[in-house]
Order: C-alpha cells, then structure tokens, then sequence
C-alpha cells in the first residue's frame, strides 16, 4: 500500500496542498515475513471462531510449510493489550514466531539479520483478526493497539521462553531505530 499525488480538474485544495491517492499496491515484504489469510467463521450470535494453528504428525505449521517454512511451535503465549499499549522495539535473536490477534494491532518490523537480501527494511502491517504473520528470528519488531478497547495478541515460538538472561527478548532502544510505523504515510 502506498499513495501517489493526484489532481483533478474540478478540485482546488486549500494553499495548494496536494491531494494524495492510495494506490493498493501489494507492500514490499521484508525476507521470510509471511502474512496468511485465515478462515474465521462468524456464529449466530455475532461472534466468531477461527481456526489459529494446524499443525502436520511432526508438529510443523501446515500453512507455512506449504510455503517452504519450517515452523515448529513448542509454546503459545497470549498477551492482553489494554486500549493504546504499544511495546517498542525489541528482537530475537534465535525465535521464530507467529502472531495472531482477535482484533487489530499495528504492526512494525525491521530487518537486522547480517546478511539478509533484505537488510534494514521496514515493514508496517496491521495484523487483524483473519490473518497471522510470521516472524521471522532476526527481525525487529513493535506493535501497538490503535484501539479504544483491549485487545489479545496470541503468538506461537519455536523456544521456550527463560525468565533469565538468557531469555530471547532484547530490547532496542526506540530513540535509536527511527521507523514510525504507527503515522499514516502522507501525514
């Protein structure tokens, strides 16, 4: 997604101010990042279910592995996300994980994999509740929820989380790393 500058004959803007149109283009993904379509079925009381992880005899994710990825979860986790939390930046170095929401959360990444053809490219997606990403090791991420109610982000690693030093969460400090994905792109 992107927009262009656009005018029209019958439109004057203000103090010359352009005009700009959303151009739906299919957004430049950063390496190994894969955003999948998931089925979510309403109900008759206006609510919903979707089916979140399937997974092969082996315990690898069907979806992915269809596309190449060898993605094998040993945990889920479920993190509540009050009106507007936002968690800025952080990375793992050795964890891949999936992440899927029950309502919109924006999300930002960055790649910091020595190497990658895809090195220091930003990524903005808003995850909402009929998709998952994958995340691959390496890449920075943060997110926040926009939202004037709470929010539950549901995510699946291939480690174990430590509550020691040796734990796969690193901070970033976010004064460092000056990707705002959360501001609209014309704005």
């Amino acid at each position: 997604m992107g927009f262009k500058p656009k005018t029209y004959q019958n439109i004057t803007t203000p103090k010359g101010s352009e005009l700009f149109c959303q151009t739906y283009e299919k957004t430049d993904m950063i390496d190994g990042v894969q955003i999948l379509k998931i089925n979510t079925f309403a109900d008759d009381f206006g609510g919903w279910f979707k089916e979140t992880l399937r997974l092969d005899e082996q315990g690898r994710n069907l979806a992915l592995k269809e596309l190449g990825v060898e993605f094998k979860p040993v945990q889920g986790n479920m993190s509540y996300l009050a009106p507007y939390t936002q968690r800025f930046w952080h990375i793992h170095p050795d964890q891949n994980e999936i992440w899927t929401t029950n309502g919109t959360i924006l999300l930002g990444l960055i790649d910091f994999r020595t190497g990658s053809k895809t090195y220091g490219k930003q990524m903005k997606i808003v995850l909402s509740q009929d998709k998952l990403v994958y995340i691959p090791a390496g890449l920075a991420h943060g997110f926040i929820n926009p939202s004037t109610t709470a929010v539950t982000l549901n995510y699946f690693t291939d480690k174990f989380f430590v509550a020691t030093e040796d734990t796969q969460e690193c901070r970033i400090d976010p004064e460092k790393v000056p990707f705002d994905f959360v501001k609209p792109e014309t704005m």
